[in-house]
This record gives C-alpha cells, sequence and structure tokens, in this order.
C-alpha cells in the first residue's frame, strides 16, 4: 500500500515536470512562428513557479519590447541566482545595462561580483557569457583574461563564432583603433553587435565616418546577415545629414527579407524627406507595420498626419489616434502628443504644453525626450530660446544614446562661451535631480 502510493505521488510529480516542461516548450514554439506573440502571461506562471529558463525568456521579451526595464533586469538576476541558475542570463543583462540611462554604473557593482560567481571557463556556454559581459564591461577583467579567454574561445567554437567580435572589442580597448575598425568591419559578416560597435569606436566623428565606413559593404549586401543589414540601414536613417537615397538599399534589403523592424525604420526616414516621397508611399509601409505592431504601426500613421507637406495632413487625426494609445497605455505616444502641440497643429503653438509633455518619458529616461526639449528651447516657434538649456538637454540625449543630437550638441556648443557651457553642465545636473525626483 505504502509502495502504491509513493508510485503515485512519484508520477504525479513526473507529470507536473512534464507539464510544466511541455508549457515552456508551447511558447519557445509559438515565439518560433511569431517573435511577437503575446506569451507574458504564460511566462508568468511559469516564473511564479520558479521556473528559471521562463525568467529568463521572460526578461528578455520584456527587454526587445522595451517595457518594464527594470522587471526585465530583476528577472536576469533572478535567473542568474547567484552563479547557481543561468549563467546565460549575464549576457543580456549586460546588454541592456549598457542601453538604459545610468545602466552600466548601476549595474557595475553586480556584474564585479558576479564574475567571481563561477568558473569563467568551466564550459563553452560560460566561456562566451563571460566574453559578452567583456564587450560591455572590459574594465572588470585583468588586462591578460580576454586575451586568453578569447584564444580559449577561438579553439572550442565550431559554428556561429564570434571570435572576431571579441578581437575588435580588445583591439579598441587596448587602443589600436584602426584594428579594431578593420575587425569590427569584419564581424559584421557574422554578428550584427559589430554595427554600433563600429560606430562607437569611430568617435567623435563617427557620424561622417560611419557611411564610409560601410559603404564597401553594399557590393555584398546579399552575403551580410539581414540583421547586420538591418541594423546598419537603421542607424543610417537615424543620422542626420542630408538625404541618402542608398539607405533604402540598405532597409530594403533587410525589408525582402522580411526584417519587419527595417519598415519602421524606412517609414521614419521617409516623413524626415517629405520633399522626396509621397504620403502614400509611407501609408502603404504603415500598413504593412500595424499587421504585426499594432500599437507602433499607429503611432507612426499618427506621424504621418503631422507631416507638413503633404495633403494627408490632419492633427486631428493624430490626435485621435494618440488618444487611443494613450488609452492602452502605450507611452511613447507621448512623443506625438508633444509634436502635436510643439506644431500648433490643434490650436496655437503651445510649447509650455511641448515640453511639459515629452518630460513625461524624460523622466523615464527616454533619449528622444530630451532631445525634442533642446530643440525647443534652441529654436522653437512661440518660446524665448535658451541655449543654455538645449545644450544641457542636448548633452543628456547624446549620453544616452540619441544618434540626432550630436550634430544639434555641436551646434550649440559653437554658439556658446566656456562661461555658458559650464552653467549649461550645472543646469544639467539640476535637470536629472528635478526628475529623478518625480519618479
Amino acid at each position: 500500500m505504502v509502495k502504491t502510493g509513493m508510485t503515485a505521488a512519484l508520477c504525479a510529480l513526473l507529470l507536473a515536470t512534464s507539464s510544466q516542461a511541455a508549457s515552456l516548450a508551447q511558447v519557445q514554439y509559438r515565439l518560433h512562428q511569431d517573435q511577437n506573440a503575446d506569451v507574458e502571461a504564460d511566462l508568468r506562471e511559469l516564473v511564479a513557479r520558479g521556473d528559471q529558463a521562463s525568467m529568463l525568456l521572460l526578461a528578455d521579451q520584456l527587454a526587445r519590447r522595451g517595457q518594464h526595464q527594470d522587471e526585465a533586469m530583476q528577472l536576469y538576476h533572478q535567473a542568474f541566482a547567484n552563479g547557481h541558475g543561468k549563467v546565460t542570463a549575464l549576457a543580456p543583462l549586460a546588454e541592456l545595462a549598457e542601453r538604459l540611462p545610468d545602466g552600466l554604473e548601476q549595474q557595475r557593482a553586480f556584474f564585479s561580483d558576479a564574475l567571481r560567481r563561477y568558473p569563467l571557463t568551466r564550459d563553452f556556454e560560460t566561456l562566451s557569457t563571460s566574453l559578452d559581459v567583456f564587450m560591455v564591461y572590459p574594465e572588470l577583467f585583468t588586462p591578460y583574461e580576454p586575451q586568453a579567454l578569447i584564444e580559449l574561445y577561438q579553439r572550442a567554437c565550431v559554428d556561429n563564432c564570434h571570435g572576431v567580435l571579441y578581437r575588435a572589442r580588445l583591439a579598441e580597448q587596448q587602443g589600436n583603433l584602426a584594428l579594431a575598425e578593420n575587425l569590427y568591419l569584419q564581424a559584421i559578416h557574422q554578428d550584427a553587435r559589430a554595427v554600433q560597435r563600429l560606430y562607437q569606436a569611430l568617435g567623435d566623428a563617427q557620424d561622417e565616418l560611419f557611411p564610409q565606413k560601410v559603404k564597401p559593404l553594399l557590393a555584398e549586401i546579399d552575403q551580410l546577415p539581414v540583421a547586420s543589414v538591418q541594423a546598419i540601414g537603421s542607424l543610417l536613417s537615424g543620422i542626420p545629414r542630408e538625404h541618402d537615397p542608398e539607405v533604402l538599399l540598405w532597409l530594403d534589403n533587410a525589408i525582402a527579407r522580411q526584417a519587419d523592424s527595417a519598415l519602421v525604420s524606412k517609414a521614419s526616414y521617409m516623413m524626415s524627406a517629405p520633399q522626396n516621397y509621397s504620403a502614400d508611399e509611407v501609408f502603404a509601409l504603415i500598413d504593412r507595420v500595424e499587421q504585426t505592431r499594432s500599437q507602433e504601426g499607429r503611432a507612426l500613421r499618427a506621424s504621418a498626419y503631422l507631416v507638413r507637406g503633404w495633403r494627408s495632413l490632419d492633427p486631428f487625426k493624430a490626435k485621435a489616434l494618440i488618444d487611443q494609445l494613450l488609452a492602452e497605455g502605450y507611452q511613447n505616444a507621448y512623443l506625438n502628443l508633444g509634436e502635436l502641440y510643439s506644431m500648433g497643429g490643434l490650436d496655437q503653438v503651445d510649447q509650455a504644453k511641448a515640453i511639459a509633455t515629452y518630460r513625461l518619458l524624460a523622466a523615464q529616461g527616454v533619449a528622444s525626450a530630451f532631445y525634442r526639449i533642446a530643440t525647443i528651447y534652441g529654436g522653437g516657434k512661440g518660446i524665448c530660446h535658451d541655449k543654455r538649456k538645449a545644450y544641457a538637454y542636448a548633452s543628456i540625449a547624446v549620453e544616452r544614446g540619441e544618434l540626432g543630437a550630436r550634430k544639434f550638441l555641436h551646434e550649440m556648443e559653437s554658439q556658446l562661451s566656456d562661461e555658458d557651457r559650464r552653467l549649461a553642465l550645472q543646469a544639467r545636473v539640476g535637470i536629472l535631480e528635478e526628475l529623478e525626483a518625480t519618479l
């Protein structure tokens, strides 16, 4: 009788374990079929049971969508479990920390401790994870450690290898920028991360140099990974410069290879040059975006309704879409609303309302919100210009990765005296403290 009871309990335990594993497998399969599938509720149920693989997958989903980033970080921490869980959680956590305002500094102590929690070369998984952390936190490794790790990685890696990217980062860390640039260009053939790394390695002249550096790669665009093609096209579309039709060569190639994000970049780029493209072309792209990314597509549509020079200009339709998106909790719609106030689409230009609206997102660290406030203070209509505030906000936007703000910051800098720049940087500290107090 006791034996029968133990057998029944064991069967129940095995069934429960099988059910949990199957549920995670089902979630993974749904994501394989559709990367935008809504699997959050299923994952949260698995996370509540303490499943570390589900914690990692849920964190990846939140980080990819740009939502609940603090929760994503917490989930990565939980999945890592002080080195007793998923060591692979460190790689996406480091990548997320690098993207977030002050994320690198906030997570540095954690990573310094985490790297001591497991043997870096225990197996190939821990080895590659350690090198991914090195990409973001090279200062946490001893001077000779990265080279040894890279050599071991290159001997062990058989497929989908990233050794060239790691070597490029090491060369950059050692100050050999010419070698780093060449290696990053090689790495683009294997890893889309090399695109942003190359851009960053080019320093202050990156906006001018990056288009020149990647131009020769157009000759082999079909041989490049689609993720690299999309990354190049999106980055080029965000650099403020004269209209360049080559940008669309990159984006169209990515779109033809089913990269939906490239549709968003292409629509935004075409709206930035309305004299070169028609409203019909852009709305056709937006229709395609909405099929898989409803909220993002509607936000693009609202922006398209605000493009001057097109017959489709209709601020009231834009406002209706914005209200709908905000009611759904889509926070980025505040960018559309700020634009509407700034252009005076419904009434008179109201820059005070525009700034207040953008500050709602600035308080969340959204780089483009800081940049838009900077442009209002720097040259917006219907407001007294304040070059110091423009410089202060633009410097924050640049720090948080807003590409377009770099050129604007240099323009502001050329218009300010040394004393004005000093006061602007003081104002910058006050802006950040004030925004932090509102959280």
